[in-house]
């Protein structure tokens, strides 16, 4: 049995939906976005500002965080997110989305899951599930796509979605959110 599971996921393809389902089935700890709001809680900074920088390659110094002169305020950002995430890993039985958690978390027994789906899938649940204007699903899924890449790439070394770094692949486009959820259960049930 796997005591963690990450999942990194395309946009629009229901890696949310799955993490959110499969916490529930397992009772399982959800850990997501309130990494962001625990960090601008620790770190004394705004929310928006935080959940702009995540997710991307913290590389641009901009503003240097206070105290660590050599650090960036993305640099400082993403080790808050992973003092978060080891701490919250200290007691088994978490899902984690995104935040490159397979790599803060691979010295841990860790089920690495990376969520897929085609371009057709992944546009109309950005529109029917994000709200997201049908003339701008592409331009929005790219943009995540892309930064999503960069901060996993930056922080891992490996691939973003590449058979190399994970476990389990999954296409919800073609197996669906409630298959996805059913293949993992049973994966950390063995």
């Amino acid at each position: 049995m796997y005591d963690y599971i990450t999942i990194e996921r395309r946009y629009g393809s229901g890696g949310q939906a799955i993490a959110t389902e499969l916490s529930k089935k397992l009772s399982y700890r959800l850990y997501d976005r309130g990494v962001v709001v625990e960090t601008c809680k620790r770190m004394g900074l705004n929310y928006d500002l935080v959940a702009g920088m995540d997710e991307q390659n913290p590389i641009k110094p901009i503003f240097k965080a206070r105290g660590n002169e050599h650090l960036s305020v993305e640099e400082q950002i993403y080790q808050t997110e992973s003092e978060i995430i080891r701490e919250a890993a200290e007691q088994p039985g978490a899902i984690f989305v995104g935040r490159c958690a397979s790599e803060i978390l691979k010295d841990k027994k860790c089920l690495k899951v990376f969520i897929t789906a085609n371009d057709d899938y992944r546009t109309k649940r950005a529109v029917t599930v994000e709200q997201i204007p049908e003339a701008k699903v592409e331009e929005v899924m790219h943009k995540f796509d892309k930064r999503r890449e960069k901060f996993f790439t930056s922080h891992s070394g490996a691939t973003w979605g590449s058979n190399e770094y994970f476990d389990v692949i999954l296409n919800s486009g073609t197996l669906g959110v409630n298959a996805c959820v059913a293949v993992l259960e049973a994966l950390i049930k063995q």
